[in-house]
């Protein structure tokens, strides 16, 4: 399996609660705690799949990694105001990324989805509930993927153009840098 990018932008909280009991068996991933709709991103390059048809899961996205790996992002936004009003559909804009379709190609990072708390997560705060299944296979903690993935600072849409700026003194260079001079 790749190294990943962690799903979320922005701050988010989890801890490994795969297997944790539930009502209806064992949890099958990682709950991420963030804030509504802060964006979920593809973990790797492939393809999404929407799927908004479970009355547990909410609104739902596949990804099928390039890798073989398929990652489910469970729990995503249903909601039109920040009041947990549960009037949005599981469409773009609302659920997935604006503009995006059922059966797009991403890439790694790529902006896909907007975490809620759809489903049976409605009072269980706003969260992604991440699952990895290797191989299309059965579902293994993502506690340590997750662990090792890489975050981004913010998302952006494949092809955008964006400037950053820093401002400030350098407060301390190391060797390398040092040495370049």
């Amino acid at each position: 399996m790749p190294q990943l990018v962690f799903p979320v932008v922005g701050k988010a909280t989890y801890i490994n609660d795969f297997g944790a009991p539930r009502g209806n068996g064992g949890h099958q991933g990682n709950d991420i705690m963030t804030t509504w709709r802060s964006p979920a991103v593809a973990a790797e390059a492939g393809t999404v799949k929407f799927h908004t048809t479970s009355a547990r899961a909410g609104c739902m996205l596949y990804l099928n990694g390039a890798s073989g790996t398929t990652y489910l992002y469970i729990h995503l936004n249903n909601d039109l105001t920040a009041k947990n009003d549960n009037r949005g559909k599981c469409v773009a804009g609302t659920a997935y990324w604006k503009g995006l379709k059922s059966g797009a190609t991403v890439d790694a990072g790529q902006p896909i989805a907007y975490n809620g708390n759809s489903g049976d997560a409605d009072q269980a705060g706003y969260h992604l509930h991440f699952e990895v299944h290797p191989n299309d296979g059965a579902a293994v903690s993502p506690y340590k993927h997750l662990r090792r993935a890489r975050k981004l600072l913010f998302a952006v849409q494949p092809g955008a153009h964006f400037t950053a700026a820093l401002r400030g003194s350098v407060v301390k260079a190391d060797a390398i840098s040092r040495s370049l001079k």
